[in-house]
């Protein structure tokens, strides 16, 4: 059998991985997973999306570093040769992740000066690849509005939120609690649940699952998390994120 094409893509392991070693805190260590291939439908879509890139002319900011889109388009390939992305939509998620010391997420200037957020413009272009958009707009630099909020939508609200976030200790059937409660910053707390869903469960790819099993329970306690308000009460994570996202959703559908 003849080398994979470069393009293949393999998905990463799962959450509940039998081997994932999972330490105090929700800490997570990377293992090793064998790669098989995925449907080269899915490796094609990659490759337009990178191809519409290449020809958009639009720039690329991370931080204060502007990438032309040629260059853009040459990381992206580098990128995509090396990482583990069941589908195209997860590639994107994959590449348009914010890390503990970016303050803002990558983000894309149009031709006429407008600026969006980069999530935003990838899945625009992804929707048009996929036949989505009901009338394909000439100038692919035009930015598609959203219809719906993602992994990454609800990791910002967490992040931007100001709020503190507990992981509590373990409740024992006897009463006691064994372990310690461990609270995090807003970012803290965004950066770790990044982790766990690119450790652990890099197949969860739809909202709704990644609540259920990335961030409802700590994995080292088996207990849901919970948010901390101003006035000191507090409240399970997985309802407050649940909260949060309707009102974002009523916003956008105002044109917020």
């Amino acid at each position: 059998m003849g080398r994979a094409a470069p393009w293949v893509v393999a998905g990463l392991a799962s959450c509940g991985t039998p081997n994932a070693k999972v330490l105090e805190a929700d800490h997570v260590e990377r293992r090793e997973s064998p790669r098989e291939h995925e449907d080269s439908s899915e490796a094609d879509k990659i490759r337009l999306v990178i191809d519409v890139v290449r020809k958009s002319g639009v720039t690329f900011l991370e931080g204060e570093t502007e990438v032309p889109a040629t260059e853009q388009a040459d990381s992206l390939e580098h990128r995509a040769a090396r990482m583990s992305a069941a589908t195209a939509r997860q590639f994107i998620d994959m590449i348009c992740m914010q890390r503990g010391a970016e303050k803002s997420p990558p983000k894309v200037r149009l031709g006429d000066g407008t600026v969006v957020v980069a999530h935003d413009w990838y899945v625009g272009r992804l929707d048009e690849i996929e036949g989505k958009v009901a009338q394909k707009p000439k100038d692919p630099t035009i930015a598609a509005v959203p219809t719906s909020l993602g992994i990454l939508d609800a990791l910002t609200i967490v992040e931007r939120s100001g709020k503190r976030f507990v992981a509590p200790p373990r409740s024992l059937p006897n009463g006691k609690v064994k372990g310690k409660r461990k609270e995090y910053s807003a970012s803290e707390f965004a950066e770790m649940l990044r982790k766990k869903w690119e450790f652990l469960g890099a197949d969860v790819r739809d909202l709704d699952t990644f609540i259920e099993e990335i961030a409802t329970d700590s994995f080292a306690s088996m207990s849901p998390y919970r948010v901390i308000h101003e006035d000191g009460s507090e409240e399970e994570f997985r309802s407050w994120l649940r909260a949060q996202l309707d009102l974002r959703r009523q916003a956008m559908a105002k044109g917020g």
